[in-house]
């Protein structure tokens, strides 16, 4: 009898073992078909930044598409819809030549193409185009990201790169890092703080003349921020306030000149 009983559990086990790999695919794999903006997932949606050089100017902006799915044997049509909440004004911030875009067989990724009426746009305007995927055939919507923020941004031509001089005389680089983003390789050439016990770089923003710097250097662990402004005719960049946030908030370097060489 002992030995029965042994038996059936043996088997009774090997039925169990064996149910387990019948379809491991059921709680593992992702079974369905979905469609998603491939963006959604940044909080505050993507930036489409333009230089505007005339008032005719139009560019476009490719907003991405994904396929969410094991299988592309069939395509998926999204139908793309304009969210109410949306401060960007069609005809004068944008345009759109159609309202569908479609992720062929065989892909996981498309591009829905809006037109920027970047000469219409001024760069003190800050117009977001809200998107939605109201719908779409072969596939269901993502519930968490079938909707995206493009936060539509024009700024002024900006030629900032180049050696440059501060006041004391001290010599230092500046560095195109993106449209209107630059990089200094020595901010603390200007002295009056630090001395020069070490190299501190710093980014800034140029917004027609309006200079922005948000000065990172995560080697010294030191964070910098000030407002500053362009002259083009003198060739000067003046900050007004330079600070260190992360040591000494309360002291800031007023005044800082640099002149292009």
């Amino acid at each position: 009898m002992r030995k029965l009983y042994t038996l059936l559990a043996i088997a009774f086990a090997a039925v169990a073992m064996t149910s387990c790999f019948d379809d491991p695919g059921t709680d593992t794999f992702f079974g369905g078909n979905q469609i998603e903006f491939a963006d959604a997932k940044l909080p505050n949606g993507v930036t489409a930044t333009f230089v505007r050089e005339s008032e005719t100017q139009t560019d476009i902006t490719e907003v991405g598409l994904n396929r969410v799915s094991t299988t592309a044997s069939s395509p998926i049509t999204a139908t793309i819809a304009v969210d109410p909440s949306s401060t960007a004004v069609e005809g004068v911030h944008y345009s759109l030549a159609g309202n569908t875009v479609t992720i062929g067989a065989g892909e996981f990724i498309a591009n829905f193409p809006v037109t920027i009426l970047t000469g219409n746009i001024d760069p003190s305007e800050t117009p977001d185009l809200v998107l939605n995927i109201s719908s779409a055939t072969g596939a269901d919507v993502a519930s968490n990201y079938g909707k995206i923020t493009v936060q539509i941004r024009v700024i002024c031509p900006s030629d900032l790169a180049g050696t440059w001089q501060f006041a004391n005389g001290n010599v230092t680089t500046i560095t195109e890092v993106g449209t209107g983003t630059y990089r200094i390789a020595n901010l603390n050439a200007m002295g009056g703080y630090y001395g020069q016990q070490f190299t501190l770089a710093g980014n800034f923003t140029d917004s027609c003349n309006e200079l922005e710097l948000f000065g990172d250097e995560p080697t010294n662990g030191v964070a910098w921020r000030g407002m500053g402004i362009y002259d083009p005719v003198a060739k000067t960049i003046t900050f007004e306030s330079v600070t260190d946030v992360t040591f000494n908030p309360d002291f800031s370097v007023t005044n800082v000149v640099m002149t292009r060489q």
